[in-house]
């Protein structure tokens, strides 16, 4: 595979060290950077999510600023309670040719209600770019959204209910937005999109199907932060999800 000057610009921005044409089938290199410490807290304990009273109204006739509206203001599950902003996603307007599905919104996108700012957006942003797409502009051709739109109490994974109350909105993303691939970044999001719970290594470097739509898992961004060794097999599932496209 060959790249432009642009694309080994960003190849090198996620760090990697780009080969010479003459061994760029070769796999890429991983520049050794060391992560700085990272202090974990003791996970909190779980919190039950109650079914709100109000659920939303069908989402299958409503169009994508209608679909933000009914989504900023849904009570269809406990996590809206707890919510400061519903982050719906951002991206192409139109057809998407990828669509990243993403563990659910952290405490920033909370704050903010738009997906991926921070260091891990501009992590994600640098990955699409390498990999020929975008989700800001005019010509945005990526589309990225949460699995679940609200943030779960301390940041726990969401439960089965939760999950299942965001299933509709997502499926219209997906028909509005007609991909030709789905990218799942995160061990939350691609065990939905999977319906499997192998862990994440194990679904990855494979085409998954999800309502008809090719599936490919990687590792989330704020994770890549954490443990830059595995740009290397990110990039790969990227490419995997650039062949997915072309074939």
């Amino acid at each position: 595979m060959s790249w432009d000057p642009r694309q080994r610009a960003m190849l090198a921005e996620m760090g990697f060290r780009v080969p010479a044409a003459s061994v760029m089938a070769e796999a890429v290199d991983v520049i050794e950077t060391e992560p700085e410490p990272i202090v974990v807290a003791a996970p909190p304990p779980a919190v039950v999510s109650v079914a709100a009273p109000a659920a939303p109204s069908s989402f299958a006739d409503l169009d994508l600023p209608a679909l933000r509206e009914a989504v900023s203001g849904c009570r269809a599950c406990g996590l809206c309670e707890q919510r400061r902003n519903a982050v719906f996603g951002n991206g192409a307007v139109q057809q998407a040719q990828w669509l990243v599905v993403t563990d659910p919104p952290d405490e920033g996108d909370d704050a903010s209600g738009e997906a991926f700012g921070g260091d891990a957006g501009r992590l994600l942003d640098r990955m699409l770019s390498a990999a020929g797409q975008r989700r800001t502009g005019d010509e945005a051709t990526a589309f990225v959204t949460p699995i679940v739109k609200c943030r779960p109490p301390r940041g726990r994974a969401p439960q089965p209910g939760e999950l299942d109350a965001c299933e509709a909105v997502l499926a219209r993303q997906a028909e509005l937005l007609r991909p030709r691939v789905v990218l799942a970044m995160g061990l939350q999001a691609a065990r939905r999109l999977t319906g499997l719970t192998e862990p994440l290594g194990r679904l990855r470097g494979r085409v998954h199907r999800w309502r008809d739509l090719p599936v490919i898992v990687t590792y989330h961004p704020a994770y890549l932060l954490r443990s830059p060794a595995d740009k290397a097999g990110a990039w790969d599932d990227l490419c995997l999800a650039r062949r997915t496209v072309n074939d």
